[in-house]
């Protein structure tokens, strides 16, 4: 293929780029300056300074959290039998094929005081008393993990499909039993994975906006509450589109030195 004809390949994905993200991002940023201060008037707002720590706060512990138990899952799938496999990668994918939306609204059924949780644990003889985990921040966690999962598996059951049995046979060769094996051969060969997938966590659940909404409450809103609540409640758009521009930016920055040093593209690409 030709150069001219790579190049005429590469205008289709450019203009829907343009189109679906170019423009509203120049809306996004002509509306901010509307009002003159808006990039000052932002921090005047008491609910977005504390948003913000508590968005990156919460980006971490869910990148902490999904990089644990996604390794676990990745793991899992490699190792289980076939029939397991295949139910295990049912599971995942259909994780992910369903909308955000609809499982945030399964969990906050599980989590209501009367919920499911309650249901079973109730007819178990463990409560009698209605559960307290609904719209808080440890009902949150579970939640968005789940939503989150898919990514963090993805790219470490790559990493273990493509190792070398080899070293895995020379391993159990040489006396190594399955921690050591795990610990010495596995382990470094996936960490890069690991890394990239809860880096792509992480960067995804800055802009969290449908879970925390549902199941933190408006104790635990976070950045992209705070911009909803600007734009449509408190009747001040250009102040709303300045805490965006200010998000995507922080957003797109940890994303790059991210993939500079870990290289998160790569194992994506």
């Amino acid at each position: 293929m030709s150069k001219a004809e790579t190049r005429w390949l590469l205008w289709p994905p450019l203009i829907f780029f343009v189109l679906t993200l170019g423009l509203p991002m120049l809306a996004l940023i002509l509306q901010s300056f509307e009002g003159g201060t808006a990039y000052i008037d932002m921090f005047a707002v008491p609910a977005f300074i504390s948003s913000l720590g508590r968005t990156v706060l919460m980006a971490a512990v869910v990148m902490i959290l999904t990089m644990v138990f996604g390794s676990i899952y990745a793991l899992a799938i490699v190792a289980a039998p076939m029939w397991l496999r295949l139910l295990l990668l049912a599971a995942l994918i259909l994780s992910l094929w369903t909308s955000v939306m609809v499982r945030s609204f399964g969990w906050m059924l599980l989590e209501l005081p009367k919920g499911a949780i309650y249901w079973f644990l109730n007819l178990l003889g463990l409560t009698e008393e209605p559960i307290e985990i609904y719209q808080t921040t440890i009902g949150m966690y579970p939640a968005m993990m789940a939503v989150m999962l898919p990514f963090a598996v993805l790219p470490v059951m790559s990493a273990l499909q493509s190792l070398d049995r080899e070293q895995l046979n020379a391993a159990r060769v040489f006396g190594a039993g399955p921690v050591l094996t795990f610990r010495t051969v596995t382990w470094p060969q996936i960490v890069p994975s690991v890394l990239s997938g809860g880096i792509l966590v992480f960067v995804m659940s800055l802009g969290f906006y449908v879970t925390p909404l549902l199941l933190g409450g408006p104790s635990n809103m976070t950045v992209s509450g705070v911009i909803n609540a600007q734009m449509n409640t408190a009747n001040n758009p250009e102040i709303g589109a300045a805490m965006s521009i200010l998000l995507v930016g922080g957003t797109m920055l940890v994303y790059l030195i991210a993939d500079r040093l870990f290289k998160v593209s790569e194992k994506w690409g």
